[in-house]
């Protein structure tokens, strides 16, 4: 289940070979292939399969960086084939400023 930063509440399921975002109102879904992972170096890359409404992540591909401590998943997300930067583990907000950081995912994992 997603806890934010600024997207709409919506539900991420991974599993080997897909990842699905689910929104929770039931008004947009999407499904992706992961192409690519290496589970060591905490990075996955995935290809959309479909999507419908107006889904998320926007992109044909997308690389991701992601981080689970205890309950909390933590996921970098970014357009094509290199992988983002994580930028913070459990939180998606610049230090600085409190500002969402785009792309940035924190969800509890069921």
């Amino acid at each position: 289940m997603y806890l934010g930063p600024s997207d709409g509440p919506h539900t991420l399921t991974i599993a080997r070979t897909t990842a699905d975002y689910v929104d929770v109102a039931g008004t947009w879904a999407s499904k992706w292939t992961i192409t690519a992972r290496d589970n060591g170096l905490h990075h996955f890359q995935m290809e959309l399969a479909s999507g419908s409404g107006t889904y998320l992540p926007v992109g044909p591909t997308m690389s991701a960086a992601y981080e689970l401590t205890g309950t909390l998943l933590t996921v970098q997300l970014a357009n094509g084939g290199s992988y983002p930067q994580l930028q913070g583990v459990g939180t998606c907000t610049a230090a600085a400023d409190g500002t969402p950081i785009p792309g940035c995912g924190l969800y509890i994992k069921q």
